[in-house]
């Protein structure tokens, strides 16, 4: 009897100790997930991979599913009659406009909310090049007020980089073009393409391709950093890297950290044919610790990682950045193909680590930034992603087909009003956010009505009506919205998402002529 209460004792103790042991291992395992900027299921593909079973039914589980439909086909956005959203072989450029601060502004901006003064971009001189040495020359010995002109053909370009070091000025920027998009085409079979650590340089209407076999040694199209101020890149189409355009700080001479601030990229085509065999990063637009960028008019789509924890970006700014706009861009995750974990627009990114960011702080990841007028659709995370940003505006963007918008910790706030979306809106981790006007769509049922009940196809980004819905004349009036998607202007009463139907020719945004 003694022996027995004594073993039944002891049993008890060991199921006591069991039970804490796996009470311990669930928190220590929810802390992990709460400490990365990982989904749930990607920490648990990592654990699975660890253990050997990474190729295991449970693991397949555990990817997300495709979110395009299947069968679905898109056209070809680098085709030469492509007359969509982004990049377009017809578009006739004007001069670059620069406002406060000499940074430069789509000339919408002015038109719109009559900016006063503005510099308007001159010229010197033109130098025309007709080869890949002539070209690489061409740039060498720029001067303020140079326009490279590219002569219809191929240019093959093999070295490690191509580096920017003459400066331009607002007055006189330095300008590197064809004559119509599709005539000139840059191939980089390098490590990046163009590395510039010079101000007030202007890219458009290049098609520049990567060619490098191994994704690893392929990495960016444009690397801008430090004295990089003023950068413009109009009208181009990009493909095949893993970031198109990524820029971060370097120390002058001075050891001071300086960071290439007020960027314009606007109306580009970035996109991926195929799936990047990478563990490497894959955000086609990177941007660490740099101020006032905007990024607006883009048809960015197909990015994806294959390797590592599969995790994409379409485009983020973060590492204690601010001032960073997000307008009027198309983000399609999939498009071409599908897989991984694709998040479209982003201010915080995953976070930056603290030698990276701008002045060595990473409690604030972006403050100020602004995300209106845009459509993101097919993306199997987030359309939005918040993490540490503070007092960000999301106004009158549509998101389809995506989980909609995280907010994260408690030092992001964000002011959303005038959405259009399916999935959800949510604060985490102590995050803060104010909403008003938006419509969420969630889960279909008999009762409900969802984007095909309204629109037309959206499905191929087609949001032209089918009937009126719940977000015609329903939304509010904000001092940050004078356009919708297309350019065309709001009305006193506007419509809650990316367009304004008051105008009834809305713009196609994918399509051939």
């Amino acid at each position: 009897m003694k022996f027995n209460r004594l073993y039944n004792i002891f049993k008890n103790f060991l199921a006591v100790v069991g039970l804490i042991s796996i009470v311990s291992i669930a928190a220590a395992f929810f802390f992990i997930v709460k400490s990365y900027n990982y989904p749930p299921s990607v920490i648990g593909l990592k654990i699975l991979k660890k253990a050997g079973l990474g190729d295991s039914s449970f693991a397949q589980a555990l990817k997300p599913a495709s979110i395009r439909p299947v069968g679905l086909k898109m056209p070809d956005q680098g085709a030469a009659n492509w007359s969509g959203h982004g990049a377009v072989n017809i578009r006739e450029l004007e001069p670059v406009i620069y406002y406060r601060n000499n940074l430069p502004v789509p000339r919408q901006w002015q038109i719109m909310a009559g900016l006063s003064p503005i510099t308007v971009q001159k010229h010197k001189r033109t130098i025309s090049v007709k080869d890949s040495r002539q070209f690489v020359q061409a740039i060498k010995k720029a001067v303020a007020g140079d326009i490279i002109t590219l002569s219809p053909g191929r240019y093959v370009v093999k070295a490690y980089n191509i580096t920017i070091k003459s400066p331009g000025t607002a007055g006189m920027p330095i300008c590197v073009r064809a004559n119509r998009l599709g005539q000139a085409v840059i191939e980089f079979d390098t490590f990046e393409g163009f590395l510039i650590d010079a101000p007030y340089w202007i890219f458009e209407n290049l098609d520049i391709k990567g060619t490098r076999k191994n994704h690893d040694r392929g990495e960016h199209a444009f690397h801008i950093i430090g004295k990089g101020k003023g950068f413009v890149l109009r009208n181009s189409r990009i493909h095949g890297f893993n970031a198109m355009i990524k820029a971060n700080g370097t120390k002058d001479s001075k050891g001071k950290t300086i960071y290439p601030d007020g960027v314009l990229i606007e109306n580009n085509t970035f996109y991926n044919s195929e799936i990047r065999r990478t563990s490497k990063p894959v955000t086609f637009i990177d941007v660490v610790g740099a101020d006032n960028w905007i990024i607006r008019g883009n048809f960015i789509s197909d990015f994806a990682k294959g390797e590592g924890d599969q995790i994409s970006y379409a485009a983020f700014i973060k590492g204690n950045s601010s001032g960073g706009v997000f307008e009027n861009n198309l983000v399609i995750g999939e498009y071409r193909h599908t897989g991984g974990i694709r998040v479209g627009l982003s201010f915080g990114g995953g976070g930056t680590g603290k030698k990276f960011s701008r002045n060595g702080k990473t409690d604030v990841e972006h403050s100020d930034g602004i995300i209106r007028n845009n459509i993101v659709m097919f993306c199997s995370d987030v359309a939005v992603y918040l993490n540490k940003a503070a007092n960000t505006k999301i106004y009158n963007n549509t998101f389809y087909k995506t989980l909609g918008i995280d907010i994260r910790f408690p030092v992001s706030s964000a002011d959303i009003r005038n959405n259009l979306l399916t999935g959800r809106i949510k604060d985490r981790d102590g995050a803060k956010s104010s909403r008003s006007n938006n419509i969420v769509v969630s889960t279909r049922s008999f009762f409900k009505k969802d984007f095909s009940d309204w629109f037309i196809n959206p499905d191929k980004a087609d949001f032209s009506l089918k009937k009126k819905g719940p977000f015609i004349d329903k939304g509010k009036l904000l001092p940050e919205i004078y356009e919708d998607i297309c350019g065309s202007p709001r009305v006193a009463i506007p419509d809650i998402g990316a367009y304004e139907y008051n105008n009834t020719n809305i713009c196609k945004l994918i399509g051939e002529k």
